[in-house]
């Protein structure tokens, strides 16, 4: 049985670390809500976040290196040739898979991938985020008329 001391110090704790709790949750009542209305606000992104793949697809050696690397097999590469000499066909990112960890920017021996700033991949089944940047026929666009801000490089769905 325990004695009223040891009772007393749980029930003193129960409400020292409720209250401190009160003290951080009070003020944010009395705060004005940060709501963004997204898509027409879109929030700031800091420089170093890793979006979307850029993608050069002139660059490009079909060296494979990325898909080699990467951890989840997400990348994709066929080409006719390699080297200078290379003409890619298909390099296709499956972003279901994608950790954004930007592994594959590392061993690429031209600079041609990089993270993008972009972070708003949407769409309805998983075969709409699998992109094709070799694709320059089909390049992939949003429900609107605005194609999808890659400079770089083309993509389609597959």
């Amino acid at each position: 049985m325990q004695s009223f001391s040891q009772w007393a110090s749980a029930i003193w704790s129960g409400l020292r670390t409720t209250f401190v709790g009160l003290g951080i949750t009070i003020p944010y009542l009395f705060r004005k809500p940060y709501t963004l209305q997204y898509p027409e606000e879109l929030p700031e992104i800091p420089d170093t976040e890793r979006g979307l793949h850029n993608f050069e697809i002139d660059k490009c050696i079909a060296c494979d290196q990325c898909a080699k690397i990467c951890p989840v097999d997400c990348i994709t590469i066929e080409a006719e040739g390699k080297g200078k000499f290379a003409r890619m066909t298909k390099y296709e990112i499956d972003y279901t898979k994608c950790l954004f960890c930007a592994l594959c920017t590392e061993p690429c021996p031209t600079d041609c991938i990089h993270m993008g700033p972009t972070y708003d991949l949407v769409g309805y089944t998983r075969e709409e985020v699998i992109i094709d940047y070799a694709d320059r026929e089909n390049p992939r666009t949003f429900s609107g008329e605005e194609q999808f801000p890659y400079p770089l490089a083309k993509m389609t769905r597959k």
